[in-house]
């Protein structure tokens, strides 16, 4: 079966991204499909100098640097109308012929759904169409959604139905949508995970021995969304890896991406701290997180990656609702740290993290039989295929 995959992530220099459509694309593979056709992440977020018949004549006769016209619907009220000009052939022609030659779409939702962005609207309006106008077989698989916006909220409430197909990555995603006969999967990612120790393909580095204890400390984009303007996170990190190297002896610095190494290399560098970032291979990144004594960020793939390992998972929740449900469906306390606090939070932190360590292989091993059980449901994310 040929397959369109829609909101590929893996042109976002992201390590997490990177790995959860990877995993996607081999789930197909394993089912006997085939990718003919890709619509990647970066080209719904923005509009593009072939989005519609003028942007396309401009560009070509040398005009490129003026505004790109938005055509994507802002509204449940704006698809239809939207849709018809598609298949007039005068908007998102480059859709069109992706969703046009292939049997079934596979449409990635991530953590890509929420404050009813343009890449929201057009993962929802790419369904819509490719069901409603196109009869293909169509799914939105592997997705986390924050229904917060009630222009969202109508436009999930009349796409969904709509489809062959609903899987979402964690049940508090699921629970958000009432009414809604979606599947509770897991994120394509869980079906990787980390090599024995006597196989470590981790860092080999002076001081560094993955068979002691160590932390590893991750960023987030909670720290990049503007959230709390002018906040400096550096500090408190700095202080935090130093408490971490008191009581627990060893710390790895994590970095999925490259505005996590603005945060993490400064940290790095002050402390004598490895570095786990971008350029790391993915096996690397898994085998180090799979093996520490606990995993502390607010990046959900690292946490999947943690948890493969039986790494226990301290979350930064308090503006993070995906975190929120990672520690969920995986089984652990819902503490609710704010990462804008993290000095007045810092002793209750280390607290936990020393638990986890007290608790030692019987945490590991019942976190690891979770995640072995999540792996198994990840292939649910293909089901359409079948």
């Amino acid at each position: 079966m040929d397959v369109c995959l829609v909101n590929d992530t893996s042109d976002d220099p992201n390590l997490g991204a990177i790995a959860t459509s990877r995993a996607l694309r081999e789930l197909i593979q394993e089912a006997g499909g085939s990718v003919a056709s890709t619509l990647y992440q970066y080209r719904l977020g923005l509009p593009q100098p072939d989005d519609t018949l003028e942007a396309r004549h401009s560009t070509s006769e040398g005009c490129a640097d003026q505004e790109l016209p938005d055509i994507a619907p802002v509204s449940w009220n704006a698809f239809d109308a939207c849709a018809a000009r598609v298949m007039d052939g005068e908007w998102f022609a480059w859709i069109y012929r992706a969703l046009n030659d292939c049997d079934a779409v596979l449409i990635n939702g991530e953590g890509c759904i929420f404050d009813c962005t343009r890449q929201s609207r057009m993962i929802y309006f790419i369904a819509y169409l490719a069901k409603r106008y196109l009869g293909k077989p169509t799914a939105i698989v592997n997705h986390s959604i924050v229904m917060n916006d009630p222009v969202l909220v109508e436009i999930a409430a009349n796409v969904y139905p709509c489809l062959d197909d609903i899987v979402f990555r964690e049940p508090d995603s699921a629970s958000a949508c009432p009414g809604i006969a979606g599947h509770v999967g897991a994120d394509a990612a869980y079906i990787y995970s980390p090599q024995p120790l006597a196989d470590w393909s981790g860092p080999h580095l002076e001081h560094f021995d993955p068979e002691r204890p160590y932390v590893c400390v991750g960023g987030g984009s909670v720290f990049f969304r503007g959230v709390r303007p002018g906040h400096d996170p550096i500090p408190d990190f700095m202080r935090l890896c130093k408490r971490f190297r008191q009581e627990i002896g060893q710390v790895v610095l994590t970095a999925s991406s490259h505005k996590d190494l603005r945060l993490m290399t400064p940290v790095s560098r002050e402390l004598g701290l490895p570095l786990i970032g971008t350029d790391d291979t993915l096996q690397a990144t898994i085998d180090v997180l799979g093996h520490a004594t606990a995993y502390i960020g607010a990046r959900w793939h690292p946490s999947v990656f943690a948890h493969r390992g039986g790494t226990p998972v301290i979350a930064w929740t308090e503006h993070t609702p995906k975190m929120t449900a990672f520690l969920r469906q995986a089984d652990l306390p819902l503490a609710r740290f704010d990462p804008f606090r993290i000095e007045a939070q810092l002793e209750a932190i280390v607290r936990l993290a020393n638990t986890y360590l007290q608790e030692g292989e019987v945490l590991r091993k019942r976190l690891r039989a979770g995640a072995q059980r999540l792996e198994h449901r990840a292939s649910d994310n293909i089901r359409i295929l079948g």
